[in-house]
């Protein structure tokens, strides 16, 4: 009767959580999947379930635990892949390394020159139609040969400048493409970093003692955790230069391909002209011939001049561009700058620290016996908020060095609770020793307020475990009964954990474990560690991760983290 009194009030006081989630800071329990319900050691009893130190064997008279420390990373929303995006191989970066400024400038300054080459005074469009005049005007074969070595010469000057101005549009097309790329891709990185927060975590157990006892079993524990997170809020204002320079893009590359279509057509029409030129038939010999070719090479020269005039017009369109949102005049491009950027950071950190004495022992209740404990214990909480923007980050930055301590202090919200954990377990012989356990942290509801006026909820956490060990081997199954919300960014967390350990008579182990969280999706976690505690004194470390290939670090530190601890246990 009285488990289901403790279960029903757990559950009727659990809700929907809003507080850090359920796990440890030891590094025994992080490396078999965050699991502790039924399996934690005495000295790591308090963080998952006080009725466990009224609930192991005899010849576990102690623990000690000083100190054990975790790091993790929770970057569950991918802003790390977002920034890494703009590094990587062909990324916004590299993108940007494509674009030569000087070039584009220099191909830009050229066209005007090549093209008066090609159709100002004396230039070779002129040579061209002066030959083609020779030759019409010609009453000799030399009059008429040296029409058309004039016209050849001319020609060949015309080849040689379209080729250079060829050369030259299509440096601006291609650079107009690299710059258009880089700023889409500048674009969609900025974007991508918006509300996709990332928290970095340290917790530390500093003093951990315990004395398990099925009559009175006791431990005291100090404890303290700390969260930093931070998030991007990149406002859309903030990137019209970028938007308004991409579309203004789109129209002067429109503009430059259609100089180089212009420039090909030219040079096409010059080596139609050139062609038919050379073929001049023997007006004496076949005056039907003569006329004919007469005829057609007037439109030649016509097709030749009606090309030049549109090179000339897409070369004053080019030059004379003006974009829609400004950031291209006459030619002339002109990136626009934020005067008061809107955009700002969010960086909210928390730290708990708590003080518990655990007390538990065992009842008989109705023939069974079963171990309750509870962890009363003080807590120091400790909010930091700040909201930074842009505009003022210089300031900002100035104030928090020249005192970090005051600056630290003005936005802080310093709050201080009591607050009680409550646990049972039960143990059965079954080829060694199968134990259930329940647990209820935080069993004291709180609704706290910031300075900012930031709500920060703590709410109770239950959690139910099994587990089976032997001399040699320990297995362990936890899962949390409630989804346990973030103080403010993060995921909410529901775990699952699964956790192995095979032990060398206590002097050496080696740990597995799985942790899905179920509140997201794909939520994976491979964990593992070792310990060596030859005589029950020495090291334990672990780390944890999502799994994926070793080139795939984004996805790997999405949710990762370490443990170390020093432990005595006899």
């Amino acid at each position: 009767m009285m488990k289901k009194s403790l279960l029903f009030c757990a559950v009727s006081l659990a809700g929907t959580a809003m507080a850090t989630p359920f796990t440890g800071n030891d590094a025994e329990s992080s490396a078999m999947g965050n699991t502790g319900v039924a399996s934690a050691s005495p000295q790591n009893a308090f963080q998952f379930n006080p009725g466990l130190l009224a609930d192991y064997p005899d010849n576990v008279d102690f623990g000690l635990t000083l100190p054990a420390i975790k790091f993790f990373v929770d970057d569950s929303n991918g802003f790390i892949d977002s920034a890494s995006a703009f590094t990587d191989e062909g990324g916004t970066w590299d993108q940007f390394q494509t674009v030569d400024a000087t070039a584009l400038q220099d191909a830009v300054t050229n066209i005007t020159p090549t093209l008066d080459a090609i159709a100002g005074a004396g230039g070779d469009l002129e040579q061209i139609q002066q030959a083609v005049t020779d030759l019409e005007n010609a009453t000799t074969e030399a009059q008429a040969q040296a029409a058309i070595d004039d016209l050849n010469t001319a020609s060949a000057s015309l080849s040689t400048n379209a080729d250079t101005l060829d050369s030259d549009t299509t440096t601006v097309n291609v650079q107009m493409s690299n710059l258009n790329g880089t700023a889409t891709s500048a674009q969609n990185d900025l974007e991508g970093f918006t509300d996709k927060p990332v928290q970095l975590g340290l917790g530390i157990d500093l003093l951990n003692v315990a004395i398990p006892s099925e009559r009175l079993g006791m431990a005291l524990s100090l404890s303290t955790s700390s969260t930093v997170g931070t998030s991007f809020r990149i406002a859309s204002e903030d990137l019209d230069p970028v938007i308004n320079l991409s579309a203004d893009l789109t129209g002067f590359t429109a503009e430059s391909t259609a100089l180089t279509t212009a420039v090909s057509d030219l040079a096409d029409a010059n080596a139609e002209l050139t062609a038919h030129f050379n073929d001049r038939p023997n007006p004496e010999d076949d005056p039907a011939a003569y006329s004919v070719w007469t005829d057609e090479l007037e439109v030649r020269r016509q097709a030749v001049e009606d090309a030049a005039t549109d090179v000339q017009t897409a070369q004053t369109n080019l030059q004379t561009y003006n974009g829609a949102n400004g950031t291209i005049t006459n030619g002339e491009i002109t990136i626009g700058t934020i005067e008061d950027p809107q955009s700002e950071i969010d960086i909210v950190g928390a730290n708990i620290s708590e003080v518990g004495v655990t007390v538990a022992r065992k009842f008989v209740i109705q023939g069974e016996e079963v171990a309750v404990g509870v962890t009363p214990k003080f807590q120091s909480i400790n909010v930091f908020e700040k909201t930074i923007a842009f505009s003022t980050y210089e300031d900002e930055l100035d104030s928090a060095s020249s005192d970090p301590v005051g600056y630290l202090t003005e936005n802080t919200t310093m709050l201080y609770r009591v607050n009680l954990d409550v646990g049972v377990a039960k143990t059965w012989d079954f080829y060694g020793r199968a134990r259930a356990g329940l647990a209820v942290k935080d069993l004291i509801p709180w609704t706290l307020e910031s300075d900012s006026g930031t709500e920060l909820l703590i709410r109770p956490k239950l959690r139910i475990g099994g587990a089976h060990e032997t001399k040699f081997t320990k297995l362990a199954l936890d899962l949390d009964l409630t989804e346990n919300k973030p103080l403010k960014y993060g995921v909410p967390t529901r775990y699952l954990g699964l956790g192995a350990e095979v032990n060398a008579w206590g002097h050496a182990a080696l740990r597995v474990g799985y942790r899905n969280n179920l509140s997201v999706e794909d939520s994976h976690v491979l964990t593992g560690g070792i310990g060596l505690t030859p005589f029950g004194t020495g090291l334990d470390i672990s780390a944890w991760a999502k799994p994926a290939s070793f080139d795939d670090w984004t996805t790997i530190i999405q949710d990762a983290g370490a443990s170390v601890q020093f432990s005595v246990n006899f």
